[in-house]
């Protein structure tokens, strides 16, 4: 059973111990010589740096964080990528939304401004995928 990071965190601040698995070297070593083997981590070479502060000041920002009962401080982030708890969220130049392994990738939220079908679909990602 897969849990996120947010659940791993209170779990152990209850002091309860989860085990989880991690990729060996030699499994890591043989998908990077296997050509046909497809990367499913999040790309964080293509991912679009972001101010939190300049987030938090979007109002639909604050939204996505109501809906999902998250506050600004239990956000971290790495890499260009936010950790929200359910799910990591990372922005790309891109004109579409996608949720694939429990990451959501989206363009900067000044591109929700004029396009209201992108705001539709944010909130229907987000309430098939995430809070379903």
């Amino acid at each position: 059973m897969a849990i996120t990071q947010r659940q791993f965190n209170h779990l152990k601040e209850m002091g309860v111990n989860v085990w989880q698995q991690r990729n060996s070297e030699h499994t890591i070593e043989h998908s990077a010589e296997n050509p046909e083997t497809k990367n499913t981590e999040p790309s964080v070479s293509t991912s679009l740096a972001f101010d939190l502060n300049q987030l938090t000041q979007q109002q639909l920002f604050v939204d996505v964080l109501q809906c999902i009962d998250i506050s600004i401080g239990e956000i971290t982030s790495e890499n260009n990528i936010m950790n929200l708890g359910l799910f990591n969220w990372q922005f790309k130049e891109t004109d579409s939304i996608t949720f694939s392994k429990s990451v959501l990738t989206t363009p900067m939220l000044t591109a929700f401004e004029s396009n209201s079908q992108l705001k539709k679909d944010l909130w229907q990602i987000i309430q098939q995928k995430v809070l379903a």
